[in-house]
């Protein structure tokens, strides 16, 4: 006999969807201050994040200048919306090129050290005689066959 278990939505307490309601309210509005708190950091961060970017690489600024500059010219439509959100958007930008230009450089440098691995300095080394060696030389055995053999089946021939 199987187990049946029988599950009510007709609860009379009007708390519980009440509660549940306010909970949710009140994480949104938390999260609502905590994105308002890091963008209000950011934002008074935007220009030390720019000017650290140029001193870092300064080809990730002119390269996204230029890539909107690009995009003016061939879809002015689209490059009034990405000027439009690259004000809009400044802080977030500014720390986006800031680690773009950070993890160029880290790029680089491993790259750097890895030519430096593979140039490296000279070992000593002893040089040995290079003689030939003179070895017999050895006959082929016949293999014998398992299965018959069929004319037609060339095969076996690549492995004579």
């Amino acid at each position: 006999m199987g187990y049946r278990k029988e599950i009510n939505f007709d609860n009379r307490n009007p708390f519980n969807s009440i509660i549940g309601v306010i909970l949710i309210v009140l994480f949104l509005v938390t999260l609502y201050f905590i994105a308002r708190a890091i963008f209000t950091i950011l934002y008074y961060l935007s220009p030390i994040m720019i000017v650290a970017a140029l001193i870092i690489d300064h080809r990730v600024v002119l390269g996204y200048v230029k890539w909107l500059i690009g995009l003016l010219r061939d879809n002015l439509l689209l490059g009034l919306g990405a000027t439009i959100l690259s004000v809009l958007g400044f802080p977030v930008l500014s720390a986006f090129l800031l680690g773009k230009a950070l993890f160029k450089r880290q790029v680089k440098k491993a790259r750097q050290e890895a030519e430096e691995a593979r140039e490296g300095e000279y070992i000593e080394y002893e040089e040995l005689n290079s003689e030939e060696l003179e070895l017999p030389r050895l006959e082929k055995e016949e293999r014998k066959r398992d299965r018959p053999e069929n004319p037609d089946n060339r095969y076996d021939d690549f492995f004579e």
